[in-house]
């Protein structure tokens, strides 16, 4: 896979993630459900960031090629 289809996979997971946390009720769930929402909003995004940083640090050792 090169650097385009990780890009275009990325985009395409996180597009998705956004589509299914996206319409989330707010009327009935409180700090705690906003916070969950926070933290996994960070999770997913700091998870595509090792990816990207995982891949090019891959690509510039060989391990790509």
């Amino acid at each position: 896979m090169n650097w385009t289809g990780l890009n275009l996979r990325i985009t395409e997971l996180v597009a998705w993630l956004q589509q299914r946390l996206e319409p989330a009720d707010e009327r009935g769930g409180g700090r705690n459900t906003d916070e969950g929402f926070h933290i996994s909003g960070g999770a997913i995004v700091a998870g595509a960031i090792a990816a990207g940083v995982g891949a090019f640090v891959a690509k510039k050792l060989g391990a790509l090629d």
